[in-house]
């Protein structure tokens, strides 16, 4: 049975890419079948660094426009590119350009969202209610630097409000030199209320 795995973060610039594409390895040496995804991407030209990891990453690899429908120049908030081209994003919208890929069987669709957790797609539905409504089990990546208490909390209590399955989530150690590490990754361990699925540290494989 397929699963759909969601890729979210506390904010953008902090390793969902990084994350997204030792995850795909790991599930690759495991046996399973992947597909890496990028639905949307800003600062595309014409193609997305980001989206053609994911592509790279993944055991089968679908055509670029399959991986990431959606790719905007411009490396600014999606719904402000899409309007620069006269393209209005929405849930349905971006259901319909996943259709193609989603329906190729793998054991997993990694989908890797874009920016923070609740960027806007339009002025009422945002990613965070693309998740929901397509019931994707979603992972959370904090990125580990100063502030990442507050941010986790807010980030991960923001999904649950909006009834996203939340899994787990992944530390990204982005800040190797920051102050009180293990007493951070561990208050975040009790603080948040789902399990943490690794703990990653710069130019290190994710083990789960």
């Amino acid at each position: 049975m397929s699963r759909k795995l969601y890729i979210t973060g506390t904010d953008t610039g902090i390793g969902k890419t990084y994350i997204s594409v030792n995850l795909l390895h790991a599930f690759n040496q495991a046996g399973l079948s992947t597909i890496g995804l990028k639905p949307i991407a800003t600062g595309a030209n014409p193609e997305n660094e980001d989206a053609l990891l994911l592509q790279q990453a993944a055991s089968i690899k679908l055509p670029y426009a399959d991986v990431n429908p959606l790719a905007f120049a411009p490396p600014i908030a999606p719904h402000i590119a899409a309007a620069a081209v006269n393209t209005t994003l929405t849930i349905d919208s971006l259901n319909k350009c996943m259709e193609s890929a989603f329906a190729h069987p793998a054991d997993i669709h990694l989908i890797e969202g874009v920016g923070g957790s609740h960027v806007p797609l339009n002025r009422h539905e945002t990613m965070a209610d693309w998740a929901r409504v397509n019931n994707f089990e979603t992972i959370l990546v904090v990125g580990v630097r100063l502030g990442c208490i507050n941010h986790a909390l807010i980030t991960l209590r923001a999904l649950q409000a909006d009834k996203v399955n939340v899994i787990g989530w992944i530390a990204n150690c982005i800040d190797e030199g920051m102050d009180a590490m293990q007493e951070n990754l561990q208050a975040l361990r009790e603080l948040l209320n789902v399990p943490c699925l690794a703990v990653c540290h710069k130019g290190g494989p994710v083990k789960l």
